[in-house]
């Protein structure tokens, strides 16, 4: 066991990053991406985003397994895990500024996408922001796709949620079976990318310690979130997390760029 004092900073990220996971049923790994890649190194804080999630979603699954939407989760989960395998194999083959460069990319375009949709649509354009339109056969393609591209990029990174919530945000639309569902597919996802991660050598001293250190932020955050759930206001809460989604990302991004230039 070794300890470092960046690994509270870690936790306390961890801590707010869980509370949206606990709220909504996804963004845990990719808010708190940059900052924990940032302060760990991919090497440590990809598997750590991965670890992290697994011991709060078996207890979260466990009690919640009635309010589950069982048929979408069986799609996504057989549409994602092939990319899992694919962006395994990837993520070991990348240096680590390569590996932060693409991880600030991603973060920063899913939150600039995700701005605009809540923010500039309806506050700036002052336009009605559709869901209910009419379904497509491309649009439906367009969902599969982001199933096994975000299966990809969840195997690279760990990240890969925003592109898998493109699938769940429209089969899904009762927000605890949404939050339910989603859990459940993480916990899937997140045990295959530890496995493969500890089988490539991922486990080691500074890992565990910072697990060890975090989990309990995880962990009060999660159950916070959770109790949160029912009085949130979703719209208002989301458009700050993609504020700060933009802000780290691309904080991250710029920063393994100039490094690189």
């Amino acid at each position: 066991m070794v300890f470092d004092i960046s690994y509270i900073w870690v936790g306390l990220m961890n801590f707010i990053s869980f509370f949206i996971q606990g709220c909504t049923g996804f963004g845990s790994t990719v808010i708190a991406a940059a900052v924990t890649n940032g302060i760990l190194g991919t090497a440590v804080g990809v598997p750590f985003g991965t670890m992290i999630t697994i011991p709060l979603f078996i207890v979260l699954c466990l009690k919640e397994r009635k309010n589950v939407a069982w048929k979408d989760l069986g799609k996504i989960v057989v549409f994602c895990v092939p990319g899992l395998f694919i962006g395994n194999f990837l993520f070991y083959m990348m240096d680590q500024v390569t590996a932060s460069i693409i991880i600030g990319g991603i973060v920063t375009f899913i939150a600039l996408m995700n701005i605009y949709k809540s923010i500039i649509v309806p506050l700036i354009l002052k336009k009605e922001v559709k869901e209910d339109v009419e379904d497509t056969t491309a649009k439906k393609a367009l969902r599969y796709l982001c199933l096994a591209v975000g299966g990809i990029v969840h195997g690279a990174f760990n990240i890969g949620g925003p592109l898998i919530t493109v699938y769940t945000i429209y089969a899904v639309k009762e927000k605890e079976h949404f939050r339910n569902t989603m859990t459940w597919v993480w916990l899937v996802l997140n045990c295959i990318n530890a496995f493969n991660q500890v089988r490539n050598g991922a486990w080691t001293p500074e890992l565990s310690s910072a697990l060890v250190v975090g989990l309990p932020f995880a962990a009060v955050g999660f159950i916070l979130g959770a109790l949160f759930l029912k009085k949130i206001n979703k719209e208002t809460f989301l458009r700050i997390v993609y504020l700060v989604l933009l802000f780290v990302g691309g904080n991250m991004l710029l920063t393994n760029l100039m490094s690189v230039l």
